[in-house]
């Protein structure tokens, strides 16, 4: 819910008192600087218990301080919604409404009743007007490319679109003279905070070591580098307009062992400067002054280590 910062903040006092970082209802963490700040894992804001939808009254009694995801997942779903995994619902208690743990049959059936029938009119409707407004919102899009020189069993390919499942997957093969490469775009297209960033980037660094301590190691690729990069667009028209036109080799000069190089595999992890500004890797590399990728070679040593062993069997 849109609501000025003094209010909110008076809101967040009565709340919490002179507490500056704290836990919402679902046991999020918030930061009391952070209000209405989607690019920080502590963003918050103010939500209505009872739904304006359901006559719910903008006064202090059906107002409560959430973190922004706690407040996207309930959003106007009554009486039982799903916020960080954890089931509630919203019950009456004298003359105000307050959010309880829910049991499972009664947020079973809110879910099925907040299902969209596209043979009713009323409900194909009231699906547009939720989503009507939310191509203003900004976004963060990640997109990571993966560059396979010669496989030599095809599984690798069905193994990575498994891994990255929750993305938009799309792959091709390309061909020269001396060998073949693979390559596999993977997007996702809605990134709202840091921590989705982060997340994304974990990812890769799991990648990262299956591909250079297993199928490398273990001869399945002759070579392979991982390209992970964030944009950002001021609202999704936007976004559908520039998404197509990334260029996700333009990495003129990417640093390596002695120098710089701009053609040939890596054999490694290699990130743009909004992911190193946006996720740990910010303590790791320093943020390029030209644009370019950094390498960031990590990966996760005890899963190498296993991965090694599984290769000499």
């Amino acid at each position: 819910m849109d609501l000025n910062r003094e209010t909110a903040m008076r809101l967040w006092n009565k709340t919490y008192g002179k507490d500056t970082k704290v836990s919402d209802f679902t046991g999020r963490k918030i930061v009391k600087g952070a209000y209405g700040d989607r690019n920080s894992e502590f963003g918050w804001n103010i939500d209505h218990i009872l739904p304006v939808s359901q006559g719910g009254k903008t006064n202090d009694s059906n107002l409560i301080v959430t973190h922004i995801s706690t407040n996207d997942e309930k959003a106007d779903k009554f009486p039982c919604f799903v916020a960080n995994g954890i089931k509630y619902e919203i019950v009456k208690v004298q003359n105000h409404y307050e959010i309880k743990q829910a049991d499972n049959a009664k947020v079973k059936k809110a879910e099925d009743d907040t299902k969209t029938d596209y043979f009713d009119a009323a409900s194909g409707v009231r699906l547009f007007k939720k989503l009507n407004g939310i191509q203003n919102e900004p976004r963060f899009v990640g997109s990571i490319l993966i560059r396979l020189k010669n496989i030599n069993n095809t599984a690798i390919v069905d193994f990575i679109e498994k891994f990255l499942d929750e993305e938009n997957i799309s792959y091709s093969l390309q061909s020269n003279y001396c060998s073949s490469e693979t390559r596999i775009i993977a997007k996702n297209y809605n990134m709202p905070l840091k921590e989705d960033i982060n997340t994304l980037l974990d990812k890769c660094i799991l990648l990262n070591t299956y591909l250079s301590h297993f199928f490398v190691d273990g001869g399945y690729i002759e070579a392979y580098d991982i390209r992970y990069r964030v944009d950002y667009y001021k609202e999704k028209t936007e976004m559908y307009l520039q998404t197509q036109k990334i260029d996700l080799m333009q990495a003129d000069r990417v640093p390596y062992w002695y120098g710089y190089t701009t053609s040939g595999y890596q054999n490694s992890l290699l990130i743009n400067n909004l992911v190193v500004v946006n996720t740990d890797a910010s303590d790791n590399v320093e943020e390029s002054n030209n644009g370019d990728w950094v390498v960031y070679n990590y990966i996760y040593t005890k899963l190498a280590e296993d991965l090694k062993k599984e290769v000499s069997r």
